[in-house]
């Protein structure tokens, strides 16, 4: 599936730069995460650095995601999006860890660069809209 322009500027355009990530374990035992480095990084995928958390291991067990973000200061001025996600890829080392460390140190701090333990990949397989009742 490819997101639309609005869903590419809210989830890369975005400020503050997190939104939430909401995954289960093999068991359906559910978990949620704030993550600021969920991008998109074309119109059907989605990447993110993440460490080795509750998230990671549950991302293992089920390649089922949803993230959740959005614009906005108040409940009338609120523009955003829950985009459903599959897992295509973890990578756990070599120069893709090395690269995005780097960045992240350069972006965020050399700590929590040291701590990102994997790059994952994601299909995006629906996108609707943060408030709302359609089906």
């Amino acid at each position: 599936m490819e997101v639309s322009d609005e869903v590419w500027d809210i989830v890369n355009l975005r400020k503050p730069t997190m939104g939430f990530l909401a995954t289960a374990d093999g068991r359906g035992r559910c978990n949620a995460a704030c993550i600021g480095s969920l991008q998109l990084s074309d119109r059907g995928t989605m990447t993110m650095f993440v460490g080795d958390n509750r998230t990671l291991r549950n991302l293992k067990e089920n390649p089922s995601a949803v993230f959740i973000t959005s614009t906005g200061g108040d409940i009338e001025n609120v523009n955003g999006c829950r985009i459903y996600l599959e897992v295509t890829g973890i990578v756990e080392e070599g120069p893709v860890i090395e690269k995005g460390r780097a960045m992240m140190a350069e972006a965020v701090d050399g700590n929590v660069a040291l701590e990102m333990k994997a790059f994952v990949t994601f299909d995006v397989k629906e996108v609707r809209p943060l408030l709302g009742t359609e089906p």
